[in-house]
């Protein structure tokens, strides 16, 4: 008996596959024509919350951010890692002035940024990602990351490779540099150097 298994080529399964989801398609519209007549993009996205869609986009940010910071660790090594995370993260940061503005987020001094920052990172971050504000005067601020969604990822994929404190220190200080000039930003806690939350110190220079 012939037991060989024939497998068609490529064209040909995606031509089968094309035929076969159009059959199904149409088979569906045939049996519920009105429910497939009914529905709209639009409706069904006011069935999802808008915190919840936008915790499903942040999500994926995040998860792209942690492989992407992972990958490039794993092939170039902790020094040119550090080198590209600079890079990045200094651009990065520095696009924050442009849209602060656009988003309606003003002030220059310690207090505001303090403000700022954090809350643009929640906009790419998701809703779970939680600050707490500090020494809040127009020269100097101290603001604490209480819960972080890139951290909590890391954490889950058990990666132990520090791919989170350069991103985070060049980030805020290009952020801060670019809303005020003047306006200096240090990072003096790090959950991946073992503190319980990451901690910045921004202050006007004198």
């Amino acid at each position: 008996m012939d037991r060989s298994v024939c497998f068609p080529n490529r064209r040909g399964f995606l031509k089968g596959l094309a035929v076969g989801a159009g059959g199904y398609a149409l088979g569906s519209f045939l049996i519920h024509p009105k429910e497939a007549m009914g529905q709209s993009i639009e409706g069904y996205l006011e069935k999802v919350p808008m915190e919840t869609r936008w915790n499903l986009a942040a999500g994926g940010f995040v998860r792209w951010q942690a492989e992407f910071s992972k990958k490039l660790l794993e092939k170039e090594g902790r020094e040119k890692f550090q080198e590209q995370s600079k890079k990045i993260y200094n651009a990065s940061g520095s696009g924050n002035k442009g849209l602060a503005d656009r988003l309606g987020f003003t002030g220059n001094d310690a207090k505001s940024v303090a403000i700022i920052i954090p809350a643009i990172i929640t906009i790419w971050y998701g809703s779970k990602t939680k600050f707490e504000i500090e020494e809040a005067t127009a020269e100097k601020a101290r603001v604490k990351c209480t819960n972080c969604a890139f951290w909590n990822y890391v954490q889950a994929q058990k990666i132990t490779d520090d791919i989170c404190s350069a991103k985070s220190r060049h980030y805020w200080e290009a952020s801060a540099r670019a809303i005020n000039p003047k306006l200096t930003s240090t990072f003096v806690k790090a959950r991946p150097f073992g503190d319980p939350v990451c901690e910045w110190v921004l202050e006007i220079k004198a």
